[in-house]
């Protein structure tokens, strides 16, 4: 049933139009990666500061604030872009080991979120010396989890798809 889905949108005329264009999907995956560095450079950014290795003389309240809305920004255009790419070619992703990869660790990071939003990034006026270790420990666990999501977006595109994909 998911498959067939994935087969409808893919077909949908934009997302077939995208998948086959010679410009616009190259253009959307160049814009989808520099969404990528954006974001993760802010991420890198803020868990560094949370483990206390850079930007030491800046508070990390002031860190986190001032980072929030490059981090929403790259967000919102990796997640556009990721869309757009997903929905051109479905199908082949839904096979792709390291797409399901991908997939997992975002909602590993959604768990992380939950857990550590309103105690450590929420509440970073209270990052003192008893925030110390959860923080650190949100950090890592950050850095880790942004690290893998990474690492199998650019397995991905290693993976071939499958003879007659994309086609009803």
């Amino acid at each position: 049933m998911l498959v067939s889905l994935l087969i409808w949108l893919e077909n949908l005329a934009p997302f077939s139009a995208l998948r086959s264009s010679a410009y616009t999907y190259p253009i959307i995956l160049a814009l989808h990666l520099c969404a990528i560095s954006l974001f993760g450079a802010m991420i890198v950014a803020t868990d560094l500061r949370l483990l206390g290795w850079v930007l030491s003389g800046t508070s990390t309240k002031e860190v986190i604030s001032q980072l929030r809305w490059p981090k929403r920004i790259g967000f919102l255009l990796a997640g556009t872009c990721g869309f757009l790419l997903f929905a051109a070619k479905g199908e082949e992703y839904y096979y792709n080991p390291f797409f399901r990869l991908k997939i997992l660790l975002f909602a590993l990071v959604a768990v992380h979120a939950l857990i550590f939003r309103r105690t450590i990034y929420a509440d970073s006026v209270k990052l003192g010396a008893q925030a110390a270790p959860a923080a650190k420990a949100a950090a890592v666990m950050s850095l880790v989890l942004w690290l893998g999501i990474l690492c199998a977006g650019r397995g991905i595109g290693y993976v071939a798809g499958r003879p007659g994909m994309h086609y009803r």
